[in-house]
């Protein structure tokens, strides 16, 4: 029962893409979609909040799925909350009052209680005078600021706050300090012009952490500012249909009748160490497995891959464009991407495969991967396009790595065609373009391209 366990948890949160760059270059896939997902209990007021504050490491979002969401807020909960949101704001670097506050609350924690709390909380630091907290009534000042929405008279402060309520408060009291002090990751965007039209390109890593979130508010403006989202492919509502019928076999074979015998038993040595079932991946091509496993190499968990997968960028992006009712429009689709993948030799994909057991049976292969997607990671917070340049190239993998060459070359230059069709339309026009950040930081790649058209290009960076 235990490894059922272990395994669900496993294909609930797995995804796909090749080891190394693919987080900059392809896309993470799902895989064994048989397992259904569950629906978080949130209200529909609150999903557009949620959907940015859930990102930042402030509340766990296994919250949703416990069954008291909604319900009253418990002093554990509450005191978890409150010391997430304070060590998110200690990131900003702001210097303290009190080195530590401790929040007064009763059998019941009331609405009044959660905002006086974090309006205390905001209190306890040093504050740049843009913020004009001095002179203000708590409940009064976290109005003013848009953190509590309603009049006053339509607050019920005296009635009990729900998990759901206390949490949609804390991130937007999060936004607003970042905000306000130009906190907040620095992230990967050019803007290009052409007469009235405008893109922004957003460098995305497929993988991310919740220091990516908040982005600064320049890159938020900017996607609120455009008419349209353009991605590589929709994760979030297009079809996978296409990409899971090319990663099992057909014809009745498995795994083992197309790879060596010690190909296929040094896989059953990495499954075990996975703690995953010895039969998981019989029916799926080389590829396929390459690609689940790879999110694995990266993470010691289930609840990380979880994390990563939820604050991707384009993920993000995708959600947000949803939820606000942009349109989103896809570069290349599911097709080429899946193509990319599946119709690599069958000698090739093992090949491929090799490399990537061979990383999880080394003693350090996995930390070395690990480390490198932290640094990515790392160089996209900071803004940093040389650190990530040369993070891509370290040790030789973007020119060397055979899988990713792959990824590179014809697809850069159909995305810059078209691209600059977007730049070419009539009228006046602004898309927002997320795609893998590789894409833009490499010379002689989509933003190189662009240049060479005569577009004006630039990095937007404070």
């Amino acid at each position: 029962m235990q490894d059922n366990k272990h395994w669900s948890k496993f294909r609930r949160w797995a995804g796909a893409g090749a080891l190394s760059l693919t987080i900059l270059l392809g896309h993470v896939f799902p895989i064994h979609a048989d397992t259904p997902a569950a629906v978080p209990d949130i209200s529909r007021w609150s999903i557009s909040t949620l959907n940015e504050g859930e990102k930042y490491g402030i509340y766990p979002m296994e919250w949703y799925y416990d069954g008291t969401f909604k319900k009253s807020i418990t002093a554990n909960k509450f005191n978890s909350l409150m010391d997430a949101t304070a060590k998110k704001l200690d990131l900003l670097g702001l210097k303290k009052k009190e080195a530590s506050l401790s929040f007064t609350t009763g059998e019941v924690i009331t609405r009044e209680t959660v905002i006086t709390s974090l309006h205390k909380l905001l209190a306890n630091y040093e504050l740049p005078e843009s913020f004009g907290v001095t002179g203000v009534e708590p409940i009064d000042y976290m109005q003013q600021k848009g953190i509590v929405k309603g009049t006053k008279a339509g607050l019920q402060l005296d009635q009990p706050s729900t998990v759901e309520q206390a949490a949609v408060m804390a991130s937007r009291m999060v936004e607003y300090t970042y905000d306000i002090t130009d906190g907040g990751a620095k992230g990967l965007m050019w803007k290009v012009t052409n007469d009235k039209n405008t893109l922004y390109l957003l460098g995305s890593v497929h993988l991310g952490i919740t220091d990516m979130y908040p982005m600064q508010k320049s890159i938020r403006d900017a996607f609120k500012a455009s008419d349209d989202l353009w991605v590589e492919l929709d994760l979030v509502g297009g079809d996978m249909s296409y990409f899971q019928e090319k990663m099992v076999y057909s014809d009745g074979t498995t795994l083992k009748d197309h790879v060596a015998a010690a190909t296929y038993e040094k896989l059953q040595k990495v499954l075990t160490k996975l703690e995953v079932p010895a039969n998981a991946f019989d029916g799926y091509k080389p590829f396929a497995v390459s690609s689940s496993l790879s999110t694995f190499a990266y993470f010691d968990n289930p609840t990380d891959i979880g994390i990563a997968n939820a604050t991707g960028i384009d993920r993000h992006f995708l959600t947000s464009a949803m939820l606000m009712g942009k349109p989103i429009h896809e570069l290349e689709g599911i097709k080429l991407q899946a193509d990319l993948f599946a119709d690599v030799p069958d000698k090739q994909q093992e090949k491929e495969l090799n490399a990537m057991l061979d990383t999880f049976l080394s003693e350090s292969g996995t930390d070395e991967v690990a480390k490198h997607l932290k640094q990515m990671q790392l160089d996209w917070i900071e803004g940093d396009v040389e650190g990530l340049r040369k993070t891509l190239t370290a040790d030789g993998q973007f020119t060397e790595n055979e899988a990713n060459q792959r990824l590179i070359g014809e697809r850069d230059k159909n995305m810059a065609l078209k691209l600059a069709e977007l730049l070419e339309k009539k009228g006046e026009n602004t898309s927002f373009v997320v795609v893998g950040a590789a894409h833009y930081v490499m010379e002689g790649m989509v933003v190189d391209l662009l240049k060479e058209k005569g577009y004006k290009v630039e990095l937007v960076q404070k």
